[in-house]
């Protein structure tokens, strides 16, 4: 179920900011603006799912059962895990913001039909309130269906790691260190979206528009993934098709690092289907400009079909990209939002802007700090 919007009061430097969440949602802004802790926060409820989920249960149950019955009740944890596979948040007396006292951190998310608020002290013991039990597909935040991506994603290697358990609930590891290991398992999978569908491809199996949708960023590229259950190990190699020949296989070594670090994004829109929640920092690390915007159309065509992407950047091509797809009817202005990071002079309380694209795929505002930074140069240049 999509997430409408996300409140958050009290978390680091997030004193209290409200974020409607669209199909496609770009955050952006200088450093250290509160991007990275919004990201954090959602991830922090990734993290305690089942902590979460147990609290939720056993308060609904304490209101509709007998005294008798009560005492057969198992306390569940009630303390938050800040260390964890999402997200390490080292010292937790870090995530208060720093000019409140008494107050708790809260983390709320809204939806057309459900909500979930989650509060918590200094020391992570956590309150759960909702206005109905969590179940499979309440949020999807929750389950399967969420893919986050890491700015630090894994480097290009000789062969990956497996993991049997990433791969059979459809994920590939917050840093894709698992996407060799699922385009061997899967390559063969249809694409559950067929808007997805490469327009040179012949099937709408994965692997096919894997490359060929990476060819868009490498010219004439094929990704192979080969699985060596032996050594418990998947070797990733590309080649390249050029007039009528073929090159031979080269491991991620001996090709632009770029294609490494793009290839969990490509594949993780790839995978997805309507109802997917997809976050990823800084798509175009390592990436030309035209790759950049490539990656961004990929995401507006996610998006238009019912995929949500959180994504957190500093590029103006990637937010180009947006424009333009917005301009070709890829995707709606309805269907975005982006949201400009910044602070205040003298001031530790993240601010927001909100910044809309209209159908020309022109933009409303562009405050101070807002991808300026070319057109302030150039002024220099030329006066």
């Amino acid at each position: 179920m999509k997430i409408d919007m996300v409140q958050i009061s009290n978390f680091k430097s997030l004193k209290d900011i409200t974020i409607e969440l669209k199909d496609l949602t770009l955050i952006t802004g200088v450093n250290s603006s509160g991007k990275s802790s919004f990201i954090q926060a959602l991830l922090l409820l990734k993290q305690n799912q089942n902590t979460i989920n147990q609290i939720d249960i056993f308060n609904k149950l304490f209101k509709v059962l007998e005294n008798k019955e009560k005492k057969q009740l198992s306390q569940p944890n009630e303390y938050l895990d800040i260390e964890g596979e999402y997200l390490n948040l080292g010292n937790r007396k870090e995530l208060l913001y720093q000019e409140a006292y008494d107050e708790n951190v809260a983390i709320n998310l809204y939806s057309e039909e459900r909500s979930l608020e989650v509060s918590f002290n200094q020391d992570l013991k956590v309150d759960i309130k909702s206005n109905k039990a969590i179940i499979r597909n309440s949020f999807n935040l929750f389950y399967d269906d969420f893919q986050y991506l890491t700015t630090d994603r894994v480097s290009p290697a000789v062969t990956y790691a497996l993991s049997d358990s990433s791969v059979k609930h459809n994920i590939i590891g917050t840093k894709g260190e698992y996407t060799a290991h699922y385009l061997s398992e899967k390559r063969h999978n249809a694409l559950k979206i067929k808007t997805l569908k490469h327009k040179d491809s012949k099937t709408d199996q994965l692997l096919e528009n894997v490359s060929l949708w990476l060819s868009d960023i490498s010219k004439g590229i094929e990704v192979k993934a080969k699985l060596y259950p032996e050594i418990q190990q998947v070797n990733l190699t590309y080649s390249y098709t050029y007039g009528n020949e073929t090159t031979n296989d080269y491991t991620p070594l001996n090709v632009g690092f770029g294609l490494t670090y793009a290839l969990p994004i490509i594949v993780s829109i790839l995978k997805s289907k309507p109802g997917d929640l997809l976050i990823i920092e800084n798509p175009e690390s390592h990436l030309h400009p035209s790759g950049q915007a490539k990656i961004a159309e990929l995401c507006a065509i996610a998006s238009s079909c019912g995929v949500q992407i959180i994504v957190e950047t500093h590029s103006d091509h990637f937010l180009n990209g947006i424009r333009v797809a917005t301009k070709k009817n890829i995707i709606t202005p309805e269907h975005s939002q982006i949201y400009y990071f910044r602070k205040e002079d003298n001031n530790l309380e993240t601010k927001l802007d909100i910044i809309k694209i209209d159908k020309e795929g022109g933009i409303d505002k562009w405050p101070a700090g807002f991808f300026d930074e070319y057109r302030n140069k150039l002024d220099e240049l030329l006066w």
